[in-house]
């Protein structure tokens, strides 16, 4: 089988806007793409956002957008939904459900199976909130989201976590058991397991490594069959620096060899910050970052 390589655009769609961004993922060789929906422009909260408008509107947008790709010949393979879930702010508590739902929604239009959200974050919650109670507002918030999942007929990957780098601590869902143990608390919750699995972030596992908890490796290992995406990226195990693979310092020969061990088949998709070398760089570095990953899997594969 031909292994296929995914780039996630959020910076192109930021500085071009998404059919460039799509135009651009094409010419540098993508096979796919992680389409972004947590940004402003995808935010009920903002008046000029298409998730403001209908549901008839919403459809129309995202038909246009699945229609570019398709004339490109490019598969939107993942969506990024939500990346904060909740804070001590009830009006933004209030959206998330609502930009749920629209992540959701657009990740069905788009053709996409999967859309991946962040979990509750000590980031948001600071350093010292209470353990169970993260864990029973991870299990809600999560249990409201799949009913929207479930009506449109897709999966939410719930994605492995870091630190909390302003508080200096592991994220509590940082922690590579309780990531686990909040999963499958979920997951075999009624009939959740079918539309909620996992999304393997390479650069939050290192991060968490650091506080002693298991490689990015050993996280795939244990987190198994239930892998249905990737966040491929590297960093210095410090800071969330979403570098091209083999720039920092995570063990890739043992990432690809844990991901062939559980049997992932799907895209190997690498959420980098395309403005490390700067903005007028972020092109060649997505096509750098394209061509390494094709090498590898190449290297790997077509023996």
């Amino acid at each position: 089988m031909e292994q296929k390589v995914s780039l996630s655009v959020f910076n192109l769609q930021y500085h071009y806007g998404w059919e460039r961004a799509l135009e651009i993922a094409k010419e540098i060789g993508c096979d796919a793409v992680d389409f972004n929906l947590y940004d402003d422009e995808y935010d009920v909260r903002n008046p000029d956002s298409i998730y403001s408008k209908s549901d008839e509107e919403i459809i129309a947008y995202f038909e246009a957008v699945k229609a570019k790709a398709d004339e490109l010949g490019i598969v939107i393979a993942q969506t990024h939904g939500r990346g904060s879930i909740f804070r001590y702010d009830d009006d933004f508590n209030k959206a998330v459900l609502e930009n749920a739902r629209r992540d959701c929604l657009a990740t069905k239009i788009l053709g996409a199976p999967v859309t991946v959200f962040h979990t509750v974050s000590n980031i948001a919650t600071g350093p010292d909130a209470d353990k169970q109670w993260m864990r029973d507002k991870a299990f809600a918030l999560f249990n409201s989201f799949l009913a929207f999942a479930k009506h449109y007929d897709v999966i939410i990957a719930t994605e492995t976590f870091g630190d909390a780098p302003d508080f200096g601590i592991c994220n509590q869902f940082g922690y590579a058991d309780e990531f686990i143990a909040s999963y499958e608390r979920i997951a075999s919750h009624g009939d959740n397991a079918e539309h909620f699995k996992i999304c393997i972030d390479t650069g939050h596992s290192n991060k968490a490594f650091r506080f002693g908890n298991p490689s990015v490796e050993e996280v795939i290992r244990m987190c198994g069959g239930n892998i249905v995406c990737l966040h491929l990226h590297d960093n210095d195990t410090i800071k969330d620096q979403h570098k091209i693979p083999m720039t920092g310092t995570i063990n890739w020969d043992a990432v690809f060899d844990a991901l062939d061990e559980v049997g992932y088949s799907g895209y190997y998709n690498m959420e980098v910050n395309l403005t490390n070398f700067g903005l007028s760089m972020m092109i060649e570095s997505a096509a750098f970052a394209v061509k390494l990953m094709k090498d590898i899997l190449r290297r790997r594969y077509s023996k």
